[in-house]
């Protein structure tokens, strides 16, 4: 039996790539290319008989900035799946998901019917006046809380969505709707806003709810 397990895993890996012909793998081991070419020209029984030996002439070297690099990108990974379903939960649409995330339809379906989400056939209600006025005023709010500027605001960004899912959760809208209001409050809305005497202007809820109407699946 080996006296180290190390070297048997390492001398089957090694070999494996001989075999394969690739030389450059077995020197990433830290092999030397004449130890290379005498281990090729052994035979199973040798390479046996050498598993068995009592030396141990392999050992483990961690390189610490690549595993960092992983680890952290395994962290990102994870945060970013759990911002997908979360926001699949909250009624994003296919659209934003594949702006924010790259993510097709088909995905999206599939993590839908994984989730045990149904998802209505047409338009979700849009918010009425008054209730339009508050949710602004709530994205106003929270958006200053967080230190964002108006008129740096960035729907598709992953800052963004962290607080359109707040407001989903606090208003009970779809995030859909959210984010399609957002989008408007931002491109020409928010102006007339602005300029209006009250902050808001009269013409609302007709210029928000016409330029809503393009379907948020």
């Amino acid at each position: 039996m080996s006296d180290s397990p190390l070297n048997t895993a390492v001398l089957h890996q090694v070999m494996t790539h001989l075999r394969d012909g690739d030389f450059r793998r077995c020197l990433e081991f830290g092999f030397k290319e004449d130890e290379l070419v005498r281990l090729n020209q052994l035979s199973f029984s040798d390479i046996t008989e050498l598993t068995r030996m009592p030396v141990r002439f392999v050992k483990i070297s961690i390189n610490h900035d690549l595993l960092g690099k992983a680890l952290g990108r395994l962290q990102e990974e994870g945060q970013r799946a759990q911002l997908v379903q979360r926001a699949i939960q909250l009624g994003a649409s296919i659209e934003m998901l594949n702006k924010l995330f790259g993510i097709t339809s088909e995905e999206v379906s599939a993590r839908r019917r994984l989730l045990g989400i149904s998802i209505r056939t047409g338009r979700p209600k849009m918010p009425e006046v008054e209730e339009l006025h508050l949710i602004w005023g709530r994205w106003q709010s929270l958006i200053a809380h967080a230190g964002i500027k108006p008129e740096l605001i960035d729907a598709n960004s992953i800052e963004s969505l962290d607080i359109m899912m707040m407001l989903a959760e606090e208003t009970g809208k779809p995030l859909s709707v959210i984010w399609k209001l957002v989008h408007e409050w931002h491109a020409d809305v928010k102006k007339m806003l602005e300029r209006s005497s009250k902050g808001r202007p009269k013409t609302l809820r007709k210029t928000s709810t016409s330029s809503s109407k393009e379907a948020v699946r």
